[in-house]
């Protein structure tokens, strides 16, 4: 899965339901300023429990005339062991400054315990013990569509090392889901990222040690061997994971000013994977990328792709392959392109019109799906026989835009994208939208059981701040 989505966002109204109020531990009051800068002084604190999974804790800070980070720590016990990004240095002002942090991945009907940690180059202040719990139920009510029934969506604990980053695709095979991504702090280097979901949260896996890499996307045609594939600097990146080594792979990218990159693969065995890309992008220059993996190299596809081109997605069966991305694209969003690998060869085909294909997903179970946006719209379309055909236009409709798919069966699907996900029933296509998703975007799916798992990335505020996201879609 791979491109980016576009899609509307709808306002929700946040209902707070406990607030717990503690005041600051170092005895500052709400009055209190030095004369001088100094160490900082948290002068109040509370929580809101805002969702099931989400809680948001209300501040006031002195910074006390120096950038001042603000973290929350938080957990079950009064050991508390997980800590929120640090904002960022400089965002409070040389005044006493309210603003707020959002805890994300809290569990359903669980108390927790939190704290307030403010720092600056003169010191560190410290909070008193929060106190609060969410509340029992995580389903997020929407309005169904004809004939569907509404899923459910619930934010997973994540483990993120790096200050800013993001997760941008996930495989599963034999019980084990890997999902990647990449990582940095501050204003350094990207690296990659890879973590492993353990039933109920994401762990830190090895990932491949390149500096300055970011992974896109992943596939896992055996238990034992997975590809990812992404780009490093202005190159194209792929490396294999044997067992949990990682080995970068040599992989073709053509030099070109504007750097290239693998946004998408799949895999029909480990000795026949494809990835799609493109290089010189957001150029005129820009043409799509295709490359195979024969289980010992990569090599790029001539010919499989058009000048002016992008690919984002490409999604492999026993049946065969698809590709999907636009033509005309830069600076406009210019058509859909979509080509269908016969025997040997890709042939451009259906469908038409205005956007981009943003992600493909095939099945033997549920056929192919695909999702795509332009200026106004977004919309799923669904392989049926020879034809693509629209199936809805959710941007419009609910203000999720589509990014990745993937299915169940023929009745059950999950799209992910920006603020929400949508399920399809067979019939219809349903969104659901709860308000901690509102600054998500969903980029990758992957449905082992009835459960799925998406991933993605959260901008706290600015692309710079944005941090790995993960939720469970459970099928109603």
């Amino acid at each position: 899965m791979g491109g980016h989505g576009r899609g509307r966002w709808r306002a929700s109204a946040i209902t707070v339901v406990m607030v717990a109020t503690v005041a600051a531990a170092n005895g500052a009051s709400a009055t209190a300023r030095a004369d001088a800068s100094g160490p900082p002084a948290i002068l109040s604190a509370s929580v809101g429990v805002t969702e099931p999974t989400q809680a948001v804790v209300s501040l006031s800070v002195d910074p006390n005339g120096l950038p001042t980070n603000v973290v929350v720590q938080y957990g079950t016990s009064s050991a508390l062991g997980e800590t929120t990004p640090p904002s960022s240095p400089g965002t409070l002002a040389p005044t006493p400054t309210p603003f707020s942090v959002t805890i994300n991945g809290l569990e359903p009907a669980t108390t927790y315990r939190a704290r307030v940690v403010a720092t600056n180059s003169a010191g560190s202040a410290t909070s008193g013990l929060l106190s609060f719990a969410t509340p029992a139920s995580s389903t997020s009510p929407t309005s169904p569509g004809p004939g569907a029934s509404t899923g459910t969506i619930r934010v997973v604990p994540v483990a993120s090392p790096g200050a800013w980053g993001g997760l941008s695709g996930v495989a599963c095979i034999a019980g084990t889901c890997l999902a990647v991504g990449y990582q940095g702090r501050g204003s350094g280097p990207s690296r990659p990222l890879v973590e492993r979901w353990t039933g109920s949260s994401w762990v830190d896996f090895p990932a491949p040690a390149t500096v300055g890499a970011s992974l896109y996307a992943l596939a896992c045609p055996a238990s034992d061997d997975c590809l990812a594939v992404g780009r490093d600097g202005s190159n194209v990146y792929a490396a294999q994971l044997v067992g949990r080594s990682w080995r970068v792979l040599p992989a073709p990218s053509p030099p070109t000013p504007n750097g290239d990159i693998l946004r998408s693969v799949s895999c029909v065995s480990t000795r026949n994977c494809w990835a799609a890309g493109y290089t010189d992008g957001a150029t005129r220059a820009m043409r799509g990328l295709l490359e195979h993996w024969n289980g010992q190299t990569w090599s790029v596809v001539v010919g499989a792709t058009a000048p002016d081109s992008m690919l984002n997605g490409v999604s492999c069966v026993t049946a065969g392959c698809w590709t999907v991305g636009g033509v005309n694209a830069f600076p406009q969003l210019g058509q859909l392109f979509v080509e269908h690998l016969v025997g040997s060869t890709w042939v451009r085909t259906g469908p038409t019109g205005s956007g981009v294909a943003n992600s493909v997903s095939c099945s033997a179970d549920a056929g192919c799906w695909l999702t795509a946006g332009e200026s106004r719209s977004t919309a799923l379309l669904q392989l049926r026989g020879a034809a693509w055909r629209v199936t809805a236009d959710p941007g419009a409709q609910s203000g999720v835009g589509p990014v990745s798919v993937a299915c169940v069966s023929t009745a059950s699907c999950w799209a992910g994208g920006y603020g929400g996900a949508l399920h399809w029933n067979g019939v219809a296509w349903d969104a659901t939208t709860p308000a901690f998703l509102r600054n998500v975007v969903l980029l990758d799916v992957a449905c082992p059981s009835q459960v799925c798992l998406a991933v993605g990335t959260r901008v706290n505020g600015s692309p710079q701040s944005s941090t790995p996201t993960a939720a469970v879609l459970r099928t109603p």
